[in-house]
């Protein structure tokens, strides 16, 4: 994992190529566009380049970071207030507001922000030599095939970095998988078998609808997981297309033996052709394991597709997870759950950080990556830092 270096003792300085902006005197429009946030007591205003023809979005900006800008005005070290409360998170914070411009740090007679100021931030790495995971490769592709892209919106970014390793619709022809009844048919479902009995005595299904473009099974007699209270565990479980009937009754089999309390696959093929085309959720880790690896050896001469910025469980990446975190809107922005719509909208806005720094493609790549980390991603495993 990549380690930001400790900065308490480190000489800053507001940018001067920034101002701030007090929420009282953004125009209508911002104001608009920032309704939720006006009613934050915490939320101040936003920061925002000098030189409008940066391109660069504002960016937010909270009480404490404002003072810290106004202090600093002046180059110095932090204030006595702020090295009271300086912790790895506090130090991660600082890091990340370098690296997006907010501040500079000194090195020398300079000062420096930005992609210039990673090395003085970051320890140095020592490579390793193994070869990387399928999964961790697919990632890697999808963030180099985001910043060769030439665009500037980061929701419609994320969204293509959300997608990524979807396969393309003309695969299967326009007329099959059209009806999540055609797909229950393709999965092998209503036609008396195991399968069926397995799914009518054990779990209660929901069928689609206009707001959820899922069928989705909960299980029977159990108290249900309040994804408002408590973490959701999700494995993905992402044969190729053409497996997907085998690979879901023997998942199906696992699952019903298993601690999984819902599971989920898409209603149509567009659904079906996506990488995260079938989630089972769990309440806990330990949970989650024990049915990855009861379907590890089951699974294995299946090809994977492989979901990007997930943590594998397998060697071939047809199994993998990732962590939503207690939400009220677990289906928020990103239809498909929180954490990879999370992590590609931070992916996003890190690109989007990049291209005004003007980089190559590969050290966009780097300081895509390394700034992932202050986001709270570790990018060597994609999972929370």
């Amino acid at each position: 994992m990549i380690k930001v270096k400790f900065l308490l003792h480190a000489t800053f300085r507001s940018n001067p190529a920034f101002e701030l902006i007090e929420q009282g005197n953004l125009n209508p429009q911002a104001l608009h566009a920032l309704a939720d946030l006006t009613q934050d007591p915490e939320f101040f205003g936003v920061f925002r380049r000098k030189n409008p023809e940066a391109g660069e979005s504002a960016r937010l900006a909270y009480k404490e970071v404002a003072l810290l800008f106004y202090f600093l005005q002046k180059a110095g070290e932090l204030p006595h207030y702020f090295k009271s409360v300086y912790d790895d998170e506090v130090n991660r914070t600082m890091a990340k507001m370098v690296l997006e411009g907010i501040f500079e740090i000194q090195v020398g007679q300079d000062f420096h922000s930005g992609f210039a100021a990673q090395h003085f931030i970051y320890e140095s790495q020592e490579r390793g030599e193994d070869r990387p995971h399928p999964l961790f490769e697919m990632s890697s592709r999808a963030i180099r095939y985001a910043v060769y892209l030439n665009e500037t919106d980061t929701t419609s970014l994320a969204a293509k970095l959300y997608a990524y390793n979807t396969v393309p619709l003309f695969i299967a022809p326009d007329n099959v998988l059209a009806t999540f009844e055609e797909v229950e048919a393709f999965l092998g479902i209503n036609k008396n078998n195991l399968l069926d009995r397995l799914l009518l005595k054990h779990w209660n299904k929901q069928e689609p609808n206009e707001k959820f473009s899922w069928i989705s099974w909960s299980r029977r007699q159990q108290v249900r997981h309040d994804a408002r209270l408590s973490q959701t565990y999700k494995m993905y479980i992402s044969p190729v297309l053409e497996e997907l009937p085998q690979v879901f009754e023997k998942a199906v089999n696992v699952l019903t033996a298993s601690e999984a309390f819902s599971f989920k696959i898409g209603i149509n093929r567009e659904g079906l052709l996506r990488p995260d085309k079938f989630v089972a959720y769990f309440t806990n880790f330990p949970q989650l394991k024990t049915a990855a690896d009861q379907l590890t050896p089951i699974l294995k001469n299946h090809q994977a597709q492989g979901v990007p910025f997930t943590a594998p469980l397998d060697e071939s990446g047809i199994l993998s997870w990732g962590v939503d975190h207690a939400s009220e809107t677990i289906l928020k922005d990103i239809e498909g759950g929180s954490w990879r719509g999370a992590v590609t909208q931070k992916l996003a806005a890190s690109i989007a950080l990049s291209k005004t720094e003007k980089l190559g493609q590969s050290e966009s790549v780097d300081f895509v990556l390394k700034k992932m980390m202050l986001e709270g991603i570790d990018t060597t495993s994609w999972t929370a830092a």
